[in-house]
């Protein structure tokens, strides 16, 4: 979530019922109960933050390998095994905004996963655009600033004294894989003797500390919000127990993942900027990986699907209600993931030049499908009886 805005505090959601709520049974002339829908909802992202768990613990072994043996070898492999940490967390997203498990702050757990962008001379060395090395700022070459590396103190450090002062999460990980994206276009080049005592740079000791903290504190953070939703969690219980109000939740987490946040945030601040910074993977330079995810997580939420589970999803509320109206939703998801696939990789390459270029066009015409897409979710609340907001860009 770009510059921390994924704390829920900030949201502005109006959820409210035009009609009396309807009963946890039958809800739909179709058969299907809001109680179904919220229970597959619920058992799909238990089973995605489960899997985002295991990802995350089989790429915690990834950098213990790494560490044991730096080389450009094994670099190589971690940053495979770290985009693959990433596949079933980028499914939940859709998930949010909403004050649940993932966003309410405290103790806002999406800020500790995901934020971004990420002001490199936080966390380690930085080198300027002349090439110059300064290995005098970071956490990592301060102890004075982090004596002690561990989960709650770079947890405590995040986002202080600026909304790019990240220290830790998914993209902090990324940035001590792949270190600056100096160049154009492209990966960052951080080569594997960062991490060798008595290599090139100082304090490879304390920054192979701060990627096993980080990645440890990914792992804690993720944990929690999967027992969340685990079958007998307090929240979850609740929130299957929600009917049409917790149906309305879901609906503004789809509206405003695809149009605020994957729409605004993700893609036209970049588009406007032309700023490989203001990308989501910058230092990977794998951004369009993460979108396509996320576009395909909002569909699987809207349709009741996940992996190899097809239970009773939106799809069949909202088609009781209004058939064609679902209609032009399936086709619209299906729209934005084939336009976020169009745009030519690397992202970096496409959001520059003028506007008539293919890429810049490809963008465009991705932002645009996915601001539908998002209004199509707000006319899907409406046939279900509520109002939700879903404005142009999150705060």
């Amino acid at each position: 979530m770009r510059l921390l805005s994924a704390s829920a505090g900030g949201l502005v959601v109006a959820i409210a019922l035009v009609s009396a709520c309807s009963s946890d049974t039958t809800s739909t002339s179709g058969g299907v109960s809001e109680s179904a829908v919220l229970e597959t909802y619920a058992n799909n992202l238990y089973a995605a933050y489960s899997d985002s768990v295991t990802d995350e613990q089989a790429f915690s072994q990834k950098v213990e390998q790494f560490l044991g043996a730096p080389t450009e070898s094994s670099l190589a492999d971690v940053r495979t095994a770290w985009l693959a940490s990433r596949e079933h967390y980028l499914l939940t997203e859709g998930a949010r905004f909403y004050d649940g498990p993932i966003d309410i702050d405290p103790p806002n757990h999406e800020a500790t996963l995901n934020s971004w962008p990420l002001d490199e001379a936080y966390v380690d060395y930085s080198t300027n655009a002349s090439g110059a090395v300064d290995e005098t700022v970071g956490l990592i070459n301060r102890p004075d600033l982090l004596p002690d590396i561990t989960i709650e103190a770079v947890d405590a450090l995040n986002a202080q004294g600026g909304d790019q002062n990240i220290s830790n999460g998914y993209h902090a990980i990324e940035f001590l894989l792949w270190g600056q994206a100096l160049d154009p276009v492209g990966p960052g080049k951080r080569p594997a003797t960062d991490y060798v005592t008595g290599g090139p740079r100082k304090n490879a000791d304390r920054r192979a500390v701060y990627l096993r903290v980080a990645v440890s504190g990914v792992l804690k953070h993720l944990t929690a919000v999967r027992d969340a939703w685990a079958p007998s969690a307090e929240y979850r219980t609740s929130f299957v127990g929600g009917g049409m109000a917790s149906v309305g939740l879901i609906i503004t987490g789809l509206g405003k993942m695809s149009k605020g946040e994957l729409a605004g945030q993700r893609m036209n601040a970049a588009y406007e900027t032309k700023s490989r910074r203001d990308q989501h993977d910058c230092f990977s330079s794998q951004t369009l990986v993460d979108y396509e995810r996320d576009a395909r997580g909002i569909q699987g939420m809207y349709l009741g699907k996940y992996g190899t589970t097809d239970g009773p999803g939106l799809d069949e509320l909202v088609r009781a209600k209004d058939a064609a109206l679902d209609a032009r939703i399936q086709k619209q998801l299906q729209t934005s993931i084939d336009a976020i696939v169009a745009v030519p990789k690397p992202f970096e390459a496409s959001v520059v030049g003028d506007d008539a270029s293919p890429g810049r066009k490809a963008i465009a015409a991705a932002v645009d499908s996915l601001r539908a897409q998002g209004d199509l979710f707000a006319e899907a609340a409406s046939v279900l009886g509520l109002s939700i907001k879903i404005p142009d860009e999150n705060q």
